[in-house]
């Protein structure tokens, strides 16, 4: 069986995606042009965007919908908490260095894999949230990823639903495009910047120290990687080669 819809403007069918049947050829008359779904069978269950060679899922990890936030995880934590379960009561979890599992001491500085002594510098799959959450061979982007998804894509300050985020567009097929919502970071009890910053885990170790992960972060009027506490709580997207 084929489900086929039409929408008026190809803005709307790249934003309603999710609430299409599958499986499903989906198509937007604008200004008497055709655009055939870009979109492919998930993988796994989740569906992706392929931008510079590599498939990007569709959104974050733990979310509903291209504009959900999902979940926020510490850098190499694959266990993931919502917005409500972040603070200091009974069954939340404080984003600090004293909570986070590869800092025993709680002091930020010695930490107890990817350190200086191991050399790991990318999180293996026993430590990645996406492919913990996910399977297969789904996994978070690296920092060279993200800035290849830059460099790949029109970038700009977007709302999505009343959601403001990063609206990326493929520079070959503007058919292509990917909804990072601005989720904010949590910090020690709680959530803060929800709808102002974005900021997005990657899987590399930043090369500004041991303590810091890598990660994607925009705003309204920027858009950049750079290293960070990895006990901070951020949102993951997963990718697939």
């Amino acid at each position: 069986m084929i489900y086929l819809t039409n929408f008026t403007n190809h803005t709307n069918y790249n934003l309603s995606k999710d609430n299409l049947s599958k499986p499903n050829i989906s198509v937007c008359l604008e200004e008497r042009d055709v655009y055939y779904n870009p979109y492919i069978d998930p993988y796994n269950g989740h569906d992706y965007i392929e931008i510079g060679g590599i498939k990007w899922a569709t959104m974050n990890v733990g979310a509903n919908s291209v504009t959900d936030t999902g979940l926020y995880f510490q850098w190499g934590d694959t266990q993931g908490y919502t917005a409500d379960q972040v603070g200091s009561g009974e069954g939340q979890k404080l984003f600090d260095w004293a909570n986070y599992k590869f800092n025993p001491s709680g002091d930020g500085k010695t930490m107890s894999k990817y350190n200086d002594e191991d050399d790991l510098i990318t999180l293996q799959s026993s430590d990645d949230a996406v492919t913990a959450a996910w399977g297969g061979s789904w996994r978070m982007p690296t920092k060279e990823e993200f800035t290849e998804l830059l460099s790949n894509t029109n970038h700009v300050w977007a709302q999505v639903d009343g959601v403001s985020g990063m609206m990326c567009t493929d520079k070959t097929d503007e058919t292509k495009t990917l909804f990072f919502p601005a989720c904010g970071v949590a910090l020690s009890s709680v959530v803060i910047s929800v709808g102002s910053n974005g900021y997005y885990w990657s899987s590399s170790l930043s090369d500004s120290g041991v303590n810091n992960g890598s990660f994607l972060n925009f705003s309204n009027n920027s858009c950049s990687t750079g290293g960070i506490a990895r006990c901070y709580g951020y949102t993951v997207r997963g990718v697939i080669d």
